[in-house]
């Protein structure tokens, strides 16, 4: 889920404790929870005035508290906005650096475990595959005592299902590991 972030230095933060602490601003945000409007039609819902509305739209706006949600035409066949409450979360941290870097770090994170478990993967897969023709040729005593035609066929289903889920395995224990490791940082 995509989310906004803010921490208590900036701008927005600020605008957004503005927002809520003002009655008229929450009226409008609380309208826009339940329906799309242009500013004229929550002017003449909350009996406001349009000015005010929208100076608080332009507010909220910046925040990310509402949203242009689609365009209609006026009664002069002018192009006018409707706004929503918007649904994305707002998360707001008390440090700046820590949170983005961190974000940052996890995103690199992800994409370094990635590539390491489809790396470890195919090096697993590619081990097994030999070994397992390797053992195709060589076959014990009691497969000798089998007819040719089925030692053929069992060494060929072996030798194939054997590296891929050892490779499936490996990737799904690698994935796990880092995911421990995440939580534990």
């Amino acid at each position: 889920m995509e989310y906004d972030v803010l921490d208590i230095t900036d701008k927005r933060a600020r605008e957004l404790a503005q927002i809520l602490a003002n009655d008229k601003a929450v009226a409008i945000l609380k309208v826009l929870q339940e329906r799309e409007l242009s500013i004229s039609e929550i002017s003449r819902e909350l009996n406001m005035a349009i000015s005010t509305v929208s100076y608080h739209i332009d507010k909220m706006l910046r925040v990310g508290l509402v949203e242009v949600s689609g365009k209609k035409y006026g009664k002069r066949l002018q192009e006018v906005k409707l706004y929503r409450a918007s649904n994305r979360p707002i998360l707001l941290l008390p440090s700046p650096i820590e949170s983005e870097k961190k974000r940052h770090l996890f995103n690199r994170f992800k994409v370094i475990t990635l590539t390491l478990a489809v790396g470890i993967s195919s090096l697993v897969y590619e081990i097994a595959r030999r070994f397992s023709s390797a053992n195709a040729h060589r076959p014990s005593e009691t497969v000798r005592a089998f007819s040719i035609e089925t030692t053929k066929r069992t060494a060929s289903t072996n030798g194939e299902l054997l590296p891929i889920f050892l490779a499936v395995m490996t990737f799904v224990i690698v994935i796990a590991l880092s995911r421990t490791l995440r939580k534990r940082f």
